[in-house]
């Protein structure tokens, strides 16, 4: 019996041994692929809890960036409203003064400078501090996953962080005396006598714009960003000074100063919306047939929703005179005298938040900080 198992195994050791091969073989290979399996389960899990922790912290990142560049809008506005205070000419004038036309000149003027300063004291303060926001929140969160020395503490932060604050100062006082200049130029030419349209409006703002973007002796104050940022300080410690560096450089890219002309345009284009509400409105002037409340019209005694065709105005077709037009555009401008739900200050701080180009600047400098090496 022995014997011919013996021989059987002879005859087919050849098949035995393949056999065994291959099952070896499929062992080891079973094996093998279980445990790098088990490698890539393990690396994507992390890469994944990775991508979690990042995506909350930026989240963090940008829910503080928000709070903060709404706090600082502010300050900024206030300390705009402050420097150009139109309520004491008003005052004035309400008087009856013996220089009124005087007043009435720097009246035009005042109101179209605070307008002019609000549009881009709040676009680059929004493009400032996301820029500073993010870079210190990349530097934060490769901290939290490097075991190494701290790139970033609370000291260096703070004093990295406080730079912008020279801007909601002297920065603005430097930007007031430079839009002053360049309003001048286009606005007090205009009469007060003359009846003017909302085009005609615009144009004084483009005209402006124009001025600032190719003024060669202050500047461009879009292109100025940086000077508003570093240009009044002396920095001697070197890991601040690597960071303004680094901040520098991307104020000044052509991408972010595009981006920030872009804000300022688009902000314009609010403001002249606004303004277009106003000739609406003042050439559908309320009777004694009709009581307007809100957005309503009641015409003898029935209510009806907006206004009938009948009442269609073309708004670019609408003249009014320019003196007439001056104390509602400083009612859109002034916050305790604005009788609307809306003023421009507020409305330029909120549209410029949500702006998504500046959301995806933050982002993209976020993403560059946190996975540097």
């Amino acid at each position: 019996m022995f014997s011919s198992v013996r021989n059987f195994l002879h005859r087919h050791r050849r098949k035995f041994f393949i056999t065994g091969t291959v099952f070896g073989g499929l062992y080891i290979l079973s094996n093998y692929a279980q445990r790098k399996l088990r490698e890539w389960q393990e690396k994507e899990a992390k890469r994944f809890f990775e991508m979690t922790r990042k995506k909350q912290h930026f989240e963090s990142t940008e829910r503080t960036c928000t709070q903060t560049i709404l706090s600082l809008s502010k300050i900024v506005s206030e300390s705009i409203l402050g420097l150009l205070n139109t309520e004491e000419i008003v005052q004035k004038l309400q008087e009856n003064p013996e220089n009124k036309l005087a007043l009435w000149e720097q009246l035009k003027l005042m109101i179209f400078t605070r307008i002019c300063v609000l549009v881009y004291a709040l676009s680059i303060l929004q493009v400032t501090l996301r820029v500073q926001l993010n870079i210190v929140g990349g530097y934060l969160y490769r901290d939290s996953v490097n075991d190494e020395d701290p790139l970033i503490d609370s000291d260096l932060q703070a004093r990295y962080l406080s730079l912008c604050h020279h801007f909601v100062g002297q920065g603005v006082e430097d930007l007031v005396k430079q839009i002053e200049k360049a309003v001048k130029r286009v606005v007090e030419p205009v009469s007060l006598k003359k009846k003017i349209t909302l085009q005609e409006v615009e144009q004084l703002f483009w005209s402006i714009q124009t001025i600032l973007c190719t003024d060669t002796a202050d500047g461009d104050p879009v292109k100025k960003m940086v000077h508003y940022l570093v240009g009044h300080t002396e920095i001697n410690e070197a890991r601040l000074d690597t960071m303004v560096k680094e901040t520098m450089d991307i104020l000044e890219s052509d991408e972010v100063t595009s981006i920030a002309m872009s804000s300022v345009s688009r902000s314009f284009s609010s403001v002249i919306d606004e303004i277009a509400n106003l000739f609406v409105n003042k050439s559908t002037p309320t009777t004694k047939n009709h009581l307007e409340i809100d957005e309503h019209v009641i015409t003898n005694g029935a209510l009806k929703l907006g206004a009938s065709s009948n009442n269609f105005v073309d708004v670019n077709k609408v003249e009014l005179h320019f003196v007439k037009l001056i104390p509602v555009v400083n009612e859109l401008i002034t916050k305790n005298m604005c009788k609307g739900n809306t003023n421009i200050p507020d409305l330029l701080t909120q549209q410029l938040t949500l702006n998504e180009k500046l959301k995806l600047l933050g982002a993209n400098i976020y993403e560059v900080f946190s996975s540097s090496t």
